[in-house]
């Protein structure tokens, strides 16, 4: 008795990731775009493909390894030192979740964005009365890096607390009576951190999504009292996630024919032992995944929800397809042990990594069980056959 198998493969590999870039969309809404991506491997973590922030030119070293972006806004802000407010003032929005959508279904991740830091260089007073050329910092911000570049001075701050920034203000320190200066801020970059959900879990394709702040007084990015010529009243963060996988099977020579036998092979029965108590075939594979995909059989003979095979007499009898997978890989949250294969796409099983699988070995079983095997032996020398398509589709 005979089965023939052809195994396919669809969806080599998929994709993740995270854009985040940045422009100006008009007078009053800006625009700034974050990118990552995901690429197999066993860490699941996203490379980051947003561009630098311009204040890396200068900072290489502060840069390295971190996430940073610039963000299109520029001011004039009228400096006094009558309240914080007055002073050179920046707070900035709190921790934010994202909804992320995947492009090819609407499905749903929550990504986790906050602000870190942020980076100016202005201009308008002498760069030693200007109220960042100081050392000192007052509020919920740090210090990090400064220059004075006549007439430039920019500044590098860190937030103290970046899950909700309190407001950071700085004066000049050099005792000036009745201080007034108009400085212009330009060239904004700030450091970020991004908590992606697991790719994991992800299928692959594109995922967007976004986050809208208000500018101004009392809004997400607050500049405080005196701002003026404010190039927009709205930043949209968008992102892009791309997600790509690694997916491959290694079947071994000769599984494209399976041969369900006795547990001991025939000769036991030709000898006049007891009948079998089934017919099986194991046929063993290694597994590459690095997220979700789906599996499902086609049914030359369909019985009920198995495949089945026949003699040359039409006698029929149902064959059970079932698969084991390595650890890691899981359906409804459950270990996959001789899982039965249900037949069609449209009722594929859905299957997701809970961490990366290479090269880990797994089964495709195929039984005739006891209640039909008596009757198969009544057909002693026929061959029964027929043709099983196991499709593996990462193309979700």
């Amino acid at each position: 008795m005979s089965l023939e198998v052809s195994l396919r493969q669809r969806g080599l590999g998929w994709c993740l990731a995270i854009a985040l870039g940045l422009g100006a969309s008009g007078a009053s809404a800006l625009d700034a775009t974050i990118s990552a991506r995901y690429t197999e491997g066993r860490s699941p973590v996203f490379e980051n493909t947003t561009p630098p922030a311009a204040f890396c030119v200068r900072w290489p070293d502060y840069c390295r390894g971190r996430e940073v972006v610039d963000l299109p806004m520029t001011y004039v802000k009228d400096v006094t030192e009558a309240s914080p407010r007055d002073q050179y003032y920046l707070r900035f929005p709190g921790r934010r979740q994202v909804d992320v959508f995947r492009d090819q279904t609407g499905e749903s991740h929550t990504l986790t964005f906050e602000f870190t830091g942020v980076s100016q260089r202005t201009f308008g007073p002498p760069y030693y009365e200007s109220p960042l050329y100081n050392s000192v910092l007052s509020g919920g911000c740090t210090r990090l890096r400064g220059f004075a570049n006549p007439p430039w001075v920019g500044f590098l701050w860190a937030f103290n607390t970046p899950q909700a920034p309190t407001g950071c203000y700085s004066k000049n320190n050099r005792g000036i009576p009745d201080y007034y200066y108009a400085v212009t801020a330009v060239d904004m970059g700030v450091t970020y951190n991004l908590i992606n959900p697991s790719p994991h879990r992800m299928k692959p394709g594109v995922y967007r999504g976004s986050v809208t702040y208000s500018i101004g007084p009392g809004g997400d990015f607050d500049f405080g009292d005196g701002v003026r010529e404010l190039n927009g009243n709205t930043l949209t963060l968008h992102f892009e996630l791309d997600v790509q996988h690694a997916f491959y099977f290694d079947f071994p020579p000769g599984s494209d024919r399976a041969v369900l036998e006795p547990r001991d092979g025939w000769p036991a029965w030709l000898a006049g032992g007891s009948s079998p108590q089934r017919l099986y075939r194991d046929l063993p594979f290694r597994l590459s995944s690095t997220g979700p995909f789906k599996v499902y059989k086609m049914c030359q003979y369909d019985v009920d929800s198995r495949c089945g095979i026949r003699n040359e007499e039409g006698d029929q009898v149902p064959v059970q397809v079932a698969l084991t997978l390595p650890g890691g890989l899981m359906h409804g949250g459950q270990r996959v042990e001789r899982l039965p294969l249900p037949s069609g796409s449209a009722q594929a099983l859905e299957f997701e990594s809970s961490v990366p699988t290479f090269s880990r070995p797994g089964q495709l079983h195929f039984e005739v069980g006891r209640a039909d095997v008596p009757g198969m032996l009544g057909y002693s020398g026929s061959t029964y056959s027929g043709q099983v398509t196991v499709v593996f589709d990462a193309e979700l």
